[in-house]
């Protein structure tokens, strides 16, 4: 199945530019998807790279991925949810790459898609716990050592879904939303320390979770692929579903100096879906 009718695919290996040279770059949920296109393309203009996820074959992959385009890259296995593990990763990243420029909040649970009468609210907390605190305790980890390189950048991966919110992913989208809104508290917080927090807001983004919404759609309504995806592209006025490689260049302009003048914004990559 091609990815998509027009554009996107893949950022092609090695170095692009030197925007974020000397930049020492933390990605979490660094595994399949948005968090490795990130990796990907920070390498690819210069930075070095800290993954982080839960599962070690999974870090092992894309670090490999990461090398192979140039950089100096650490992959530390991290459960956000956990204190002592952030702790531990932003010691690790200052002691073996000197600091922390550069932290994007990838990391996030999907929801159990029930309704808000039929779910457990044990199951939306712990969406909550990784999706908005999870996301706030490793920024609060990455602190010390960005307030000892003079400042730095927090992008947070929010989603469409705080937007317009899905049928069965009320968990998911309320914590996505209190991200939207945790983006603007440290953003006014944290700006005297020069640290800008920010958030990308994808919609529809072409990439594996995707490619398994589509199969699973065609197969329970037994109409072919091409069917489905006509149908989101007919929502999204570029005619097309944004790949997760074109949503990491957002994150890229975020974590660079491109974007000096913002904090506390949210920057929607959705392909002109949702217009705020």
């Amino acid at each position: 199945m091609p990815t998509t009718s027009k554009g996107g695919g893949s950022p092609p290996p090695g170095r692009r530019s030197d925007l974020l040279s000397g930049k020492v770059c933390v990605v979490s949920g660094a595994g399949p998807g948005l968090g490795r296109q990130a990796a990907l393309l920070l390498a690819a203009h210069g930075a070095d790279v800290v993954l982080a996820a839960r599962r070690q074959k999974i870090l092992d992959e894309v670090a490999a991925e990461v090398e192979a385009a140039g950089a100096r890259v650490l992959a530390v296995p991290t459960d956000i949810t956990d204190p002592d593990q952030c702790a531990r990763l932003a010691a690790t990243a200052e002691r073996e790459l000197g600091g922390i420029d550069v932290l994007v909040n990838n990391a996030f649970r999907f929801d159990v898609f029930q309704t808000f009468e039929d779910v457990d609210l044990d199951a939306w907390r712990k969406i909550m716990e990784t999706n908005l605190f999870g996301s706030l305790q490793l920024t609060r980890a990455a602190l010390p050592p960005m307030r000892r390189r003079g400042g730095g950048s927090v992008v947070m991966v929010a989603s469409m879904a705080a937007r317009i919110p899905p049928p069965l992913q009320g968990g998911y989208a309320i914590s996505k939303g209190a991200l939207l809104t945790a983006t603007r508290v440290l953003a006014a917080e944290l700006g005297p320390a020069s640290i800008r927090v920010n958030a990308v807001v994808p919609g529809w983004m072409w990439g594996p979770s995707v490619e398994v919404y589509v199969e699973m759609e065609s197969a329970g309504r037994k109409v072919p692929p091409s069917e489905v995806v006509g149908e989101l592209e007919a929502r999204i006025p570029l005619g097309r579903v944004p790949t997760d490689a074109e949503v990491a260049g957002t994150v890229v302009y975020l974590a660079s100096d491109l974007s000096a003048a913002l904090t506390g914004q949210a920057v929607d990559a959705n392909g002109g879906e949702f217009l705020g």
